[in-house]
């Protein structure tokens, strides 16, 4: 039977290029993955975050993100009638080419993109012209994967993590940049008033939270069978959707199966 597995970004290189993990202890393992997402025995897949999210450089996210803002564009479909739409505008670099490198090592081993929740930054996503980068599926299936997706990022949000980190972080720094109720800034703008160090890592670090988050009700959403991390939370400075508790609460409420890289491995070479 094939499995599915979704790759989290500190899975996805050594599954997809293991060759680069030289001295690492768990090589063979990450080669025994590699080899079965090669001749089929895996289906992989990973977080479109990984692009939108994750790969903004650490130290460029406030600024990167903080340029999101809201616009407007009109059209007049006759002299009595204007048609005005409100959008969220993104500013996005190219992707580091770490990134982009891992990312064309996955494509090229048959590993696609999974739609994340429906979010104004759906600006930030990549685009898929050929229909390369994402999942292929019929319209109905696109819908009823990202509601499934929504529903579970906003439980997650409850909980005060994923997304609810650094939303939390970006309005405090509006707050205390003096920004008004009469002229509000969006969340992600107020990340630009990250000025110490120790803020603009907690910025960082808010963000990788945030595509954790949003990864996992992708995981959910798509109904992939496994999740391959190697994240505990241990490094989220904070509360973290990766720490045991939550581990327990996705597994139980949504079914999610976590499995490390190794624990794959040994699975592929005893079942």
């Amino acid at each position: 039977m094939i499995r599915t597995v979704t790759f989290d970004a500190n899975t996805l290189e050594k599954a997809t290029r293991p060759e680069r993990c030289v001295g690492d202890p768990r090589q063979a393992d990450y080669f025994v993955v590699h080899a079965a997402l090669k001749d089929g025995r895996l289906n992989g897949y990973f977080s479109q975050t990984y692009c939108s999210l994750e790969g903004i450089e650490r130290k460029e996210r406030p600024e990167v993100l903080a340029k999101t803002a809201v616009g407007s564009r009109s059209t007049s479909p006759n002299k009595q009638a204007a048609n005005i739409t409100i959008e969220i505008r993104h500013h996005r670099p190219p992707l580091n080419d770490a990134y982009e490198k891992a990312v064309q090592a996955a494509l090229g081993l048959g590993l696609r993109a999974l739609r994340g929740p429906a979010r104004w930054v759906d600006g930030l996503t990549r685009p898929d012209p050929d229909q390369s980068f994402y999942v292929i599926e019929p319209i109905e299936q696109v819908v009823a994967h990202r509601e499934k997706a929504n529903e579970v990022a906003a439980a997650i949000e409850q909980r005060g993590v994923g997304r609810a980190v650094g939303l939390k972080i970006g309005n405090e720094y509006n707050k205390l940049a003096g920004v008004t109720s009469d002229k509000p800034k969006l969340w992600l703008q107020g990340l630009a008033h990250a000025q110490t160090s120790a803020e603009r890592t907690a910025v960082e670090k808010a963000i990788a939270e945030w595509s954790d988050g949003d990864g996992i009700a992708s995981h959910v959403g798509y109904r992939i069978d496994l999740f391959c991390s190697h994240d505990f939370g241990k490094s989220a400075g904070g509360p973290s959707v990766m720490n045991l508790e939550n581990r327990a609460w996705l597994s139980k409420t949504y079914g999610v199966i976590f499995v490390t890289l190794s624990e794959l491995a040994e699975s592929l070479t005893t079942g």
